[in-house]
């Protein structure tokens, strides 16, 4: 009964999705002022600046125009898992949570199961009509926001255009210039290596390259179709760890260390220190966020490029890219029983303002005037002083200040909203090269949207845990060589058989036949 529910519901939303919408005007109408209380995690460089996001003059006027009065709860930075445990243990909820995904065991359809947020199908069409329209544009893009019952559990962070990942590979361009290599032309492993070994012959005291384990398994990973989870092969489930690609990432780390670019700290330093060392002069290169690379490079003085991500081969066909229509089920907005049921409408009102063309651009580059101004009229712009030369914040702090960073919205691609990016005409450059290359597609991911039921998620945990504990271990002992690649790559693979593997494996196998069939 549940199931033929569902797909009347689905039918439904689809019949109407092609009427006329409702029109929701801003700020809100309401009979008295509305106050909602929001649990939200302030990003790092935010917390620099402030202490709550209502000291922030983007979330002040964001408050002003959806004329609703807000009051932030934050966790302490660095610490919100054990905030949000707290929250709840207290039952001091919020009427709004910012990201539950990150923080709630199972997620969004757990948070329903535990009777913890409401469903919000019923409301969105009337009172939400342009994320219910975003939502309902084709069978792809609804399979990604309803649930296996038909239902819409929250605002999710949507990207109809992704165009990079967030952290970059960076060398230096005046060496480079020494080495007479183009930084722009490093688009293969091989590439990057003639680069490590010019380094290793011509800069003594210097580490070719470091980068913490983790920034380096994800993304120079990705240049060896290497997903950092699940991902999926013409509808197969496969895990990264036992594949063949996997391997022969290992097998290229493990020649780097062999060969004497990788630090021996490898794996143990993290890239905070890291950082520094570059700064220092004493890494050649390293993985790091856009935004950290120029700030870093202002304080230091030292000279930054970035590079397009590497792949195996120029002809490489890489399946594992965030190109194209995105949902982040990650960032997971929810309206929680806390809040009076009464409200709802107008919850979803306010939710929904950052899913207009207006307040989609408020949400990504800030409010017009305080953050941007209009160059002309074909959509044009430039970052005001605010931005770009604050007296108080570095620019790649305003990069998280100016805008709406985490809130729930239609994401508007980095290359057409971030200042940090947008101030170096060159990096915007290998950021549009890297995203419009013809061999990078999103043909392996599995869909953020994939759920599993509570029994399922605990069963794949217990499992994953004892699997992502050996694999970690294990990486860090092949690169290193303190177990050999080619003769224990066999017991590797049996003790990943006996942790269960193939059962976790299944389970998502599972969960993605019912996502298709949605």
């Amino acid at each position: 009964m549940k199931k033929l529910i569902a797909l009347l519901m689905a039918l439904c939303l689809l019949l109407s999705a092609g009427a006329a919408l409702a029109d929701v005007t801003y700020p809100i109408k309401t009979d008295k002022p509305v106050k909602l209380k929001v649990w939200m995690e302030m990003n790092a460089g935010a917390s620099q600046v402030f202490t709550n996001y209502m000291e922030n003059p983007v979330y002040q006027r964001f408050s002003e125009v959806t004329g609703i009065e807000l009051e932030m709860m934050h966790p302490t930075y660095g610490a919100a898992g054990e905030g949000f445990g707290m929250m709840l243990a207290g039952r001091e909820l919020p009427d709004i949570i910012v990201d539950l995904e990150k923080f709630y065991n199972g997620g969004a359809v757990a948070a329903y199961d535990d009777e913890l947020i409401y469903d919000l199908t019923p409301y969105l069409e009337e009172n939400a009509p342009d994320y219910y329209k975003l939502i309902n544009v084709n069978d792809d893009v609804r399979r990604q926001f309803y649930n296996e019952d038909g239902q819409v559990l929250g605002f999710y962070y949507y990207e109809d255009e992704y165009d990079s990942l967030a952290d970059c590979l960076v060398v230096r361009p005046d060496w480079c210039e020494e080495f007479g290599i183009d930084p722009a032309q490093i688009t293969t492993f091989d590439k990057l290596e003639e680069y490590l070994q010019k380094v290793k012959d011509t800069k003594p005291g210097v580490t070719p390259f470091l980068t913490s384990k983790d920034k380096t398994f994800t993304t120079l990973g990705a240049g060896y179709n290497v997903y950092q989870g699940f991902y999926q092969e013409d509808g197969t489930v496969k895990y990264y760890a036992d594949s063949q690609e996997w391997h022969d990432f290992l097998a290229r780390m493990h020649s780097w260390y062999e060969k004497g670019y990788m630090g021996t700290d490898f794996g143990t330093i993290g890239n905070a220190q890291i950082r520094k060392l570059y700064s220092a002069g004493t890494v050649g290169c390293l993985v790091v966020p856009i935004g950290n690379a120029y700030s870093d490079s202002k304080a230091s003085g030292t000279p930054i490029a970035k590079t397009p991500f590497q792949s195996y081969s120029e002809d490489a066909k890489i399946h594992v890219y965030n190109l194209g229509v995105n949902v982040n089920n990650g960032y997971c907005t929810v309206v929680t029983t806390a809040c009076d049921e009464k409200l709802l409408p107008i919850v979803c009102q306010f939710l929904n303002y950052t899913y207009t063309d207006e307040g989609s651009v408020f949400a990504n580059r800030g409010p017009e005037g305080l953050s941007w101004v209009a160059t002309d009229d074909q959509g044009g712009f430039k970052f005001t002083d605010w931005v770009i030369h604050n007296e108080l914040y570095e620019t790649s702090i305003m990069h998280n200040v100016c805008r709406m960073t985490y809130w729930p919205c239609k994401r508007i691609p980095d290359t057409q909203c971030s200042p940090n990016l947008l101030r170096d005409e060159t990096a915007v450059a290998l950021r549009l090269q890297y995203a419009d290359r013809e061999n990078w597609d999103n043909a392996w991911l599995m869909p953020t949207s994939v759920t599993l039921t509570t029994d399922e998620n605990n069963e794949r945990l217990k499992i994953m845990s004892n699997v992502d504990t050996y694999v970690s271990e294990m990486s860090l002992k092949f690169i290193r060589g303190e177990a050999d690649l080619e003769t224990g790559w066999d017991a590797y693979l049996q003790q990943l058989a006996a942790y269960k593997l193939s059962r976790a494996v299944e389970i998502t196998q599972g969960a993605y036949d019912r996502y298709l069939s949605r």
